[in-house]
């Protein structure tokens, strides 16, 4: 996610008017009909399949189909500067030739265009009718998780300037989420996520829907590497090893990619509106924040105070803010290769799981009773630890499925041959030298215990 500040004279200032340019035809909103109201589950089910999640080298973040000709609405700071990218539908299928078609530097917006592929398009709502009060739903990839849904009322409406207005929410905005869709509660899209305030309490915003609705009449674009390649600014973004992170755990580069995040989706804004010493003190500020926190790992916290440095010598308040955000840029693509590398560690694993081979023959001594205690602690353990190996968590999904083991050792009285088997998985567990591979030790041994339970059924 990057951001943007134009010069006043500009080498392709006629290009940039004609892309901006607005016809005359009108945009077509939702129908002015009485609607049922839908629950959050309701219109979430319905509007997923629209929205996307952006892809870039050095960040994400999230948008929404718009029209049949795959054009798709996001925030300006998340593409800028960008000379490509993959827009990923909701169904799995990605998108590389991506074309820009208008954008507002002002507003933080930006109307991309994928072609024609089949996707729907959200309903647009108005926004003008939006008041203090009432329901939101809002739908982002938070960190590229995937869809995800939060609530909330309107909290009220802010004017920033006489120009820009913003729809303040209580709905939760991750950081990833920039670019996503807010609906009123008969599922029409009614604003585009973007900035968050996190300085004592969460202040979650939108930029109302109607500000973007004449963007969409714009019919020529232009691709999207020859406007990365326009704009972009001699960017400096450091290339850290994943030595970086060894001291680090994934709670504490979660703490710090979110901090991050949150950094860029205040300070992005303030620079495209011309107030680039705010965004530069703001991005300092979280680098020194973070710096001094006692909980973190050093080798990140060492290379924002470097960033800091950097821009301490510059004597521009642009060139400072970038050399920040060269800093945040490349602490967010580490983060990024240590998740894929984490991602195909895990997979290597499970390509040589050993699940045990068992007949229901191992449970014949047990009772009916101690077969259900068996299968309950297990299954217990499963969907606890589960959730906690796929964030990221694994020695705490290891310390589950190891405490179900020795809860049934305890309290499971007969069944030697089943709890033979259990501890025959802990024994593998032992050998192995990751958290991954003795997580999955333990897996083994249950999956090899249930699978003996339906037999035995």
């Amino acid at each position: 996610m990057n951001f943007l500040h134009f010069p006043r004279k500009s080498t392709c200032a006629s290009f940039l008017i004609a892309l901006l340019s607005l016809l005359s035809a009108p945009f077509s909103s939702a129908a002015e009909t009485k609607l049922n109201k839908l629950s959050p589950a309701e219109i979430a089910e319905a509007a997923t399949p629209s929205v996307v999640l952006i892809k870039l080298e050095n960040g994400l973040g999230s948008g929404f189909v718009v029209s049949k000709d795959g054009k798709i609405v996001t925030n300006l700071h998340v593409i800028r500067g960008a000379k490509e990218a993959t827009v990923v539908a909701a169904d799995g299928r990605e998108f590389k030739n991506i074309e820009v078609m208008a954008f507002d530097v002002a507003q933080d917006l930006a109307v991309l265009r994928i072609g024609d592929h089949g996707i729907k398009a959200l309903n647009l709502g108005d926004s003008s009718s939006a008041k203090p009060g009432q329901h939101v739903v809002a739908i982002g990839h938070p960190l590229g998780l995937g869809n995800t849904v939060s609530d909330g009322l309107v909290s009220a409406i802010r004017e920033l300037t006489p120009k820009r207005v913003l729809l303040q929410i209580s709905a939760p905005i991750s950081p990833g989420s920039s670019g996503g869709p807010l609906f009123n509660d008969v599922g029409e899209v009614i604003g585009i996520s973007t900035l968050v305030i996190t300085t004592g309490q969460n202040l979650n915003f939108a930029v109302p829907i109607d500000i973007v609705k004449p963007l969409l009449t714009t019919k020529t674009g232009i691709s999207l590497a020859a406007f990365g390649a326009q704009n972009s600014n001699g960017r400096r973004i450091p290339n850290h090893p994943l030595t970086l992170l060894d001291a680090c755990t994934p709670p504490q580069i979660q703490s710090i990619a979110s901090e991050i995040e949150r950094a860029i989706n205040l300070g992005a804004p303030l620079y495209n509106s011309g107030n680039v010493e705010a965004c530069y003190r703001i991005y300092a500020g979280v680098a020194l924040d973070l710096n001094k926190k006692t909980d973190l790992c050093t080798g990140p916290k060492r290379a924002l105070l470097d960033g800091v440095q950097t821009a301490d010598k510059l004597n521009d308040w642009s060139a400072k803010a970038w050399a920040m955000r060269d800093a945040f840029d490349g602490l967010l693509a580490v983060f990024e290769r240590k998740a894929t590398a984490i991602k195909d560690e895990n997979k290597k694993v499970v390509q040589q799981r050993k699940t045990i081979a068992v007949s229901s023959a191992v449970l014949n001594d047990c009772s009916s009773e101690e077969i259900g205690q068996m299968q309950s602690n297990i299954i217990s353990a499963i969907n606890v630890g589960a959730p906690l190996y796929n964030s990221g968590n694994i020695e705490a999904c290891y310390r589950i499925y190891e405490g179900a083991i020795n809860n049934i050792e305890r309290k499971v009285k007969a069944c030697s041959p089943a709890k033979q088997l259990l501890q025959s998985g802990m024994q593998e567990a032992e050998k192995q030298q990751t958290w991954e591979a003795k997580s999955w030790a333990l897996r083994d041994a249950f999956d090899g215990i249930l699978k003996a339970v339906e037999q035995k059924k």
